[in-house]
């Protein structure tokens, strides 16, 4: 019978990993790194947050409800979250590495310590309880892993999460189908009616909200990642052009794999 957990020593692949808050352009360097390794013949492998079956559905169904009551608590959903990239690690991932694939990690191990955190738990929390299994079952693999932070400031990150909001409501008809991750899904701010103290909302205190709960998320990752100074990880400025940034990963990074 096949054992549940993956043996990780010495798997012959890569495993890239990119971290950063939204607005900060994972996707779209994803993508071009994809391109820009399949070129060199490299066979590479794409694992996204919330992917895992049954569960991946389930939480995008629960982000898609517009009543905050109707939806899972935030911490069920974080605990839901590490299930998946456990799975994923287990199904998608080993696997691809086995093979000697490049892996890419569209979120990891960064993003939830950052949304625990944002929740009131403290990192001890986290790393010794949600997130065990990184420094136990598979700490080799995390510690080989290469970790792309991409950062970004408030205002441009506003502005690209703004036009992101934009095009799918054009594309939705109206109907704004918020991309996984994104906390400032327009639809639930816009839905908001009245302020935890029982205030009526105005637009500028939804402004308000959505500039506050961005700039802890920014700060929070820029946090996290100082304090891992074990890792190895490469910081990227994502406010350059697409192009400025593809030209940066591809100088520091590709060396390193090929």
């Amino acid at each position: 019978m096949r054992p549940n957990i993956s043996n990780c020593h010495a798997l012959p692949g890569t495993l890239i990993v990119f971290e950063g808050p939204d607005g900060s352009g994972k996707t779209t360097q994803i993508k071009a790194l994809k391109k820009m390794l399949q070129k060199e013949g490299k066979k590479v492998t794409i694992s996204s947050w919330k992917n895992a079956p049954i569960l991946g559905e389930f939480m995008k169904t629960n982000e898609s409800l517009k009543k905050w009551d109707e939806r899972i608590l935030p911490e069920t959903s974080l605990f839901f979250q590490a299930w998946d990239l456990a799975y994923r690690l287990e199904r998608e991932v080993i696997p691809a590495l086995k093979k000697n694939h490049i892996v890419i990690l569209d979120r990891s191990i960064q993003t939830l310590i950052v949304r625990g955190l944002m929740l009131g738990m403290s990192e001890d929390q986290l790393r010794k309880g949600l997130i065990w299994w990184r420094n136990s079952i598979y700490k080799e693999l995390f510690d080989k892993a290469i970790t792309i932070h991409i950062q970004i400031g408030l205002e441009e990150s506003l502005k690209r999460l703004q036009k992101r909001g934009l095009s799918a409501d054009i594309s939705a008809k109206k109907k704004w189908e918020h991309p996984e991750g994104t906390l400032l899904a327009l639809d639930f701010i816009n839905s908001l009616i009245y302020s935890p103290e029982g205030k009526k909302m105005t637009r500028n205190d939804k402004k308000a909200i959505i500039r506050k709960t961005q700039n802890s998320i920014i700060e929070t990752y820029d946090k996290v990642f100082s304090k891992d100074t074990g890792m190895t990880y490469i910081t990227l400025n994502g406010e350059n052009s697409i192009t400025e940034v593809e030209t940066a990963l591809r100088k520091q990074l590709i060396d390193q794999i090929l």
